[in-house]
């Protein structure tokens, strides 16, 4: 994308990762098609103070400084903003499980629908995990300056509301560098390849039912949607109800279960045939 654009010369969309695995609710078997995904702000937080011995009163503590701005901002609570990718996943599992959808309180719902509430439940606000802390050199001296780094993740379209409550949260005595940022995006769930998708996975699994979501973590069609490609999320996997597929990702164990796969080489070769 950086330096051979020309090779995606009349190319509109894209098909990439951690889109089409199912989702058992009640009695319903969900297919979840990525169709956006989080923005991302890495960055080193610093705070500064004056260096001194430990025995002595330092009211100007670097360390203290930093502690408490990462305390405010690991317990802050960001505002619930439903992008239509959420909107529509939350609606689909309601119906799936028989409850009704309560925009205003979706916290109900993220109770019912298992593990991956943990990925669907970060996509209904930006979000801010301290990860990294880093300060001092030896016990008896207090240090100039103490650095903190987090991972930021923000909604499509509330980028700026992002930074700005951040630095609100953080105060006026820490600073912030980027260490990596790339954008959000979503697109919206129609169209021919849409439907293409759609009826490759219900050719394969007549009881399926296909809802769009938004993934709370990064992939490449950061890249390639700056080209102006409609990017989605389509690997199909079929998946027992009772695995937490979502909380393998970047584990020691990562995997997937080889009927899943198989089913998954199935709906992709139809799904080919189509396109």
């Amino acid at each position: 994308m950086d330096n051979h654009p020309g090779l995606f010369e009349g190319v509109t969309e894209a098909v990439g990762e951690v889109g089409g695995f199912s989702l058992t609710l009640g009695r319903q078997r969900l297919y979840l098609l990525q169709t956006a995904e989080k923005g991302i702000a890495w960055m080193r937080l610093t705070a500064r103070g004056t260096a001194g011995h430990g025995s002595m009163i330092q009211p100007d503590n670097a360390v203290t400084e930093l502690a408490e701005a990462i305390g405010r901002l690991g317990r802050h609570e960001w505002p619930t903003r439903l992008l239509p990718s959420v909107r529509a996943f939350l609606e689909g599992a309601a119906e799936a499980l028989g409850i009704e959808f309560m925009p205003n309180d979706p916290a109900l719902l993220l109770s019912k629908i298992g593990a991956v509430s943990r990925v669907i439940g970060a996509t209904l606000r930006n979000t801010v995990n301290p990860t990294v802390l880093k300060a001092g050199y030896k016990v008896n001296v207090v240090p100039q300056t103490a650095t903190a780094e987090v991972d930021g993740r923000f909604l499509p379209g509330y980028e700026d509301e992002f930074y700005a409550e951040l630095d609100r949260v953080l105060g006026p005595g820490v600073t912030r560098e980027l260490i990596l940022s790339d954008i959000a995006l979503e697109t919206t769930p129609d169209g021919a390849l849409y439907d293409a998708m759609t009826s490759a996975l219900t050719a394969e699994d007549p009881e399926a039912k296909v809802i769009p979501y938004c993934l709370s973590a990064g992939t490449d069609a950061k890249s390639f949607s700056q080209l102006g490609l409609r990017c989605f999320g389509f690997t199909p996997l079929r998946l027992p109800p009772d695995l937490d597929f979502s909380g393998m990702f970047h584990g020691i164990d990562e995997r997937v279960p080889v009927e899943g796969l198989r089913f998954g080489v199935r709906v992709l070769d139809r799904f080919l045939d189509c396109c």
